[in-house]
């Protein structure tokens, strides 16, 4: 037989626990009552006395003048008073009782209630909530107890759970619209060599060539977005790694670029041991170094340094180009291209952040702070770092 969906709620069960509580310590006090009752009854006296004018009955050292009785109606007597009393009391108690099973029920339905309220408002965010609509909150005020902590914890993963939904909206926004581009140029290449009668073999491989780049920049994105989409699946492993390693490894494969582009780098490389994945890191490290290498004008130096402040291991760009705005690095702000959308995704996967200021002398840093597994503070600031990259 099916129960009522009443009985099957948290509330039923609170109420109910609490009631057997209450009506269970009720109970035992009254049986306590009533047999301190039978044991004063049982023992209760009447005796036969001889006294002037008459016999008298004492009732445990209390006189009591009647007329001529027998001692066996005297017991007689004796035994229907405590039968009335033991009567009385237990008629009493029955009733006490049935009065304390419900009014144990009312208080705990109702003691129940009001514990039960603000999960009962967690519950309705909560239903309330969709993966496309993260901004409600519970916001539940009160003192420090358990239900009052995990709200506040339940608000900070919708906090958690936003930025993370507000990041790969904005990276997929990215993805759709810079993948357009390179396609739209294969397109009109394309089109205009084969609305060409007079296009000769020179032609098609200038057409060619523009092809080729347009997909191997098609290429590298879609290389990105796999790398960060199988961070996210967790189809990757996290190892240790030292993040000097890192730029080690990634200044070298770009250390024929810079040289053609006429910049100098100047690697800084102090240990900055953290858990991650080699892959999605250097994609973010290259990211910020091709970054840095757009915006720095010829005869300029990039600086790329590596190390630990307060828990936190960092991978920091210096350049002296005309800086940027920490709109844009952050994400509230639209820039150019994928490749800050991906550092930020990076960061956000490891736990970490991407933060950028702008050095005295002209120029910016940009740097990728990741957790390098010990207790961490909030993320620090620039000036944290070496002087040199400040200046």
């Amino acid at each position: 037989m099916d129960l009522p969906p009443i009985t099957k709620s948290l509330r039923f069960r609170l109420s109910w626990i609490t009631s057997a509580v209450v009506f269970g310590f009720g109970g035992l006090a009254l049986g306590v009552v009533y047999l301190a009752v039978l044991d004063t009854v049982r023992g209760l006296t009447m005796t036969r006395q001889v006294v002037t004018g008459g016999q008298a009955v004492d009732v445990n050292g209390t006189t009591i003048l009647i007329p001529q009785i027998e001692e066996q109606q005297i017991r007689t007597l004796e035994s229907l008073v405590r039968e009335f009393i033991l009567n009385q009391v237990a008629w009493i108690t029955v009733i006490v009782v049935i009065v304390l099973f419900v009014l144990s029920l009312v208080v705990g339905w109702f003691v129940a209630g009001r514990a039960l309220r603000p999960l009962t408002r967690i519950t309705a965010v909560a239903e309330e909530i969709e993966a496309t609509d993260l901004t409600r909150r519970i916001g539940l005020n009160g003192p420090p107890d358990e239900l009052t902590r995990m709200a506040g914890t339940f608000d900070a993963m919708l906090d958690r759970l936003d930025r993370s939904f507000r990041a790969q909206r904005e990276l997929l926004a990215k993805t759709s619209h810079d993948l357009r581009t390179p396609l739209a140029v294969i397109r009109s290449n394309v089109e205009v060599a084969l609305d060409d009668p007079a296009a000769d073999v020179e032609d098609w491989r200038e057409t060619g060539q523009l092809v080729s780049r347009a997909t191997d920049q098609m290429g590298r994105m879609i290389e990105e977005l796999l790398a960060v989409a199988r961070l996210e699946v967790g189809e990757v492993v996290m190892v240790g790694l030292d993040l000097a390693d890192v730029a080690r490894s990634v200044t070298s494969d770009w250390a024929a670029r810079l040289e053609a582009a006429g910049v100098t780098l100047e690697l800084d490389a102090h240990a900055g041991v953290i858990e991650g994945d080699t892959a999605t890191l250097d994609r973010a490290v290259g990211n910020l170094v091709e970054n840095a290498l757009r915006m720095s004008p010829r005869g300029s130096t990039i600086r790329i340094g590596t190390g630990t402040v307060d828990g936190w291991a960092y991978f920091a760009v210096a350049d002296r180009g005309p800086g940027i705005d920490p709109a844009v690095v952050d994400g509230s702000a639209d820039g150019r291209g994928l490749g800050l959308p991906i550092v930020r995704e990076v960061a956000r996967l490891h736990h970490g952040k991407l933060t950028s200021d702008s050095r005295t002398e002209g120029g910016a840093v940009l740097i990728l702070w990741i957790p390098s597994g010990g207790p961490v503070s909030t993320t620090p600031l620039i000036d944290a770092l070496p002087p040199v990259y400040r200046t």
